[in-house]
């Protein structure tokens, strides 16, 4: 009788496959659920940005206010619970964490130094400013340096970011970078991961310190970078630049028509 080995070279086997897929299936699940906390931090932190912005647009631009409202909406990622004194707490350490360890920076994009030399007036009390007020009424003129209008110098652009810190363990190490203060503070180590967001309010005070604004030129309204004005089809930075007449017509006897006009629409606009 001859006996095929089969079975006990196959002994063995299950403990072989696990040993190579539950690593690997673990290191997935646990990124799956980091990659959940991530979303929920991400969408935690819009919300965020927008309350930091609302409070910097009403308080000049200052970064201590906008630094309240990011605290304020940051809130529910430092409490599971809701209540007066849980969220009086959440407050409080939102707030220790964003002083105390720099878990987030913000940053104006817009306006810049540019736009306040373009815009600035004095206020009552003789303290120059970007004003603030009756912004339909004054025109549209784009500033030389800036590239801005006067009510585009009056959005506050702003850009949130948050270091978070990761709880999951192994992907921590894997996609995030050691967090100095935060490990200091806590005793073991912790890892972070910077996550942005970005946030637009029209300014309802003036803004009065230019050194609170980033240097460089803005950008316009419509997101061109030659400024707000630019038309479709003409060329990117040309700002107001009016396009060269067309030349007469065949047969005209070589008349020159007058600047600004345009022959083949049969208009003419003399200044």
């Amino acid at each position: 009788m001859i006996r095929h080995p089969t079975n006990r070279s196959q002994r063995g086997q299950g403990l072989v496959e696990a040993v190579i897929v539950i690593p690997v299936f673990g290191v997935l699940l646990l990124g799956i659920f980091q990659g959940v906390l991530l979303y929920r931090a991400k969408a935690t932190l819009d919300y965020a940005a927008l309350m930091a912005a609302r409070s910097g647009a009403t308080h000049f631009a200052q970064p201590g206010p906008m630094l309240d409202g990011l605290a304020r909406g940051l809130m529910p990622l430092y409490s599971h619970q809701t209540g007066g004194t849980t969220l009086i707490a959440a407050y409080a350490k939102a707030k220790a964490d964003l002083q105390l360890a720099q878990a987030a920076s913000i940053h104006i994009a817009s306006p810049t130094r540019a736009a306040f030399n373009d815009f600035q007036q004095p206020e009552f009390d003789g303290v120059k400013a970007i004003p603030n007020d009756s912004l339909p009424f004054r025109g549209s003129h784009i500033g030389p340096q800036s590239h801005l209008t006067v009510q585009d110098a009056n959005l506050l652009k702003i850009r949130v970011t948050y270091q978070y810190p990761l709880i999951v363990p192994i992907i921590d190490r894997l996609i995030g970078h050691l967090d100095l203060a935060r490990t200091a503070a806590a005793g073991h180590k912790v890892y972070s991961l910077g996550i942005q967001a970005q946030a637009t309010v029209y300014m309802q005070t003036p803004i009065r310190d230019p050194k609170l604004l980033p240097t460089g030129t803005g950008t316009g309204g419509n997101g061109n970078a030659g400024g707000g004005n630019n038309k479709p089809g003409a060329p990117q930075g040309s700002g107001n630049t009016a396009p060269p007449p067309a030349p007469p017509p065949s047969g005209s006897g070589g008349s020159t028509p007058p600047t600004g006009c345009t022959p083949s629409a049969g208009i003419c606009c003399i200044t």
